[in-house]
């Protein structure tokens, strides 16, 4: 039985004391593959150096996400549209819209480079993965961004997703709009958090076999763990709660949600 963790930060600074060794002893927690996403500038060049240092075990994504807009210029967008031909950039991302940062990238902006990284994603047929998050009970964000999704991206992809809606914390309403657009659901820490019955609920709904895992480390940290440094050996941990509250064999859940991600990644 064998995991995939379809989103990590693995060349965050959390990781530094030990990085080479966490991942050398992946395999052995039952991780056949983890994705690196490098989310700004800074970033892009060492998500490939770390999957090109792990040819096979870890892939990289490479996008802006909404926070690090502001730090986005039009040279780096020219330096992405080159790394995204890479072998080892497997899809664009994180991408997307996020109004709890806009004390630091403004609503307009994160708008702006939203609308250029889908156009990438158009010109290269890569998946996306996006990241929307909600402010309380505003879920302007979410609608925004599938607005955007609607008019601006073509929805087509070399692979056989088109896409990821990672990190998913919503209602079915939001999770069913990302399904018609044919995105699959990133099912994370904060699926197993107490008070989220909503999205456990969402989740069913929407059906096991549209779901991948993933960590999202070092942040979210599973039921239990919470507190502590997030890492991709937790994705059988967050498989098992998911199992238990789906009611299907965890062997069957791990069968799907790793024929997901090869199939959303290309890897297959």
């Amino acid at each position: 039985m064998q995991f995939i963790d379809s989103h990590a930060h693995l060349n965050d600074p959390a990781f530094d004391p030990d990085r080479e060794e966490l991942i050398s002893k992946l395999p052995a927690a039952q991780i056949a593959m983890s994705v690196e996403i490098g989310c700004s500038p800074e970033e892009w060049q060492p998500a490939l150096d770390l999957s090109q240092k792990h040819p096979g075990f870890i892939s990289a994504v490479l996008g802006v996400h909404p926070e690090y807009a502001v730090k986005t210029g039009p040279g780096d967008l020219e330096i992405l549209s080159g790394l995204l031909k890479h072998k080892d950039c497997v899809a664009v991302g994180e991408i997307g819209l996020d109004y709890t940062c806009l004390d630091i990238s403004g609503k307009e902006l994160q708008q702006t480079i939203f609308s250029q990284m889908l156009t990438l994603a158009n010109q290269t047929e890569k998946p996306i993965v996006l990241h929307t998050r909600r402010e309380g009970e505003d879920y302007s964000a979410y609608e925004d961004a599938f607005y955007s999704l609607k008019h601006e991206w073509k929805q087509k992809s070399s692979t056989a997703y088109p896409g990821v809606l990672h990190c998913f914390c919503a209602r079915y309403e939001e999770a069913r709009k990302a399904l018609d657009m044919g995105l699959l659901l990133g099912i994370n820490g904060c699926f197993t958090y107490k008070k989220n019955e909503y999205i456990r609920e969402a989740v069913k709904k929407a059906g096991a076999d549209k779901i991948i895992l993933e960590t999202d480390c070092p942040y979210l940290s599973p039921q239990g763990k919470r507190g502590q440094r997030n890492d991709p050996s937790n994705i059988p941990l967050i498989a098992q709660y998911a199992a238990d509250y789906l009611d299907i064999p965890l062997e069957k859940l791990a069968e799907i949600t790793t024929r997901n991600t090869k199939a959303l990644y290309g890897q297959v």
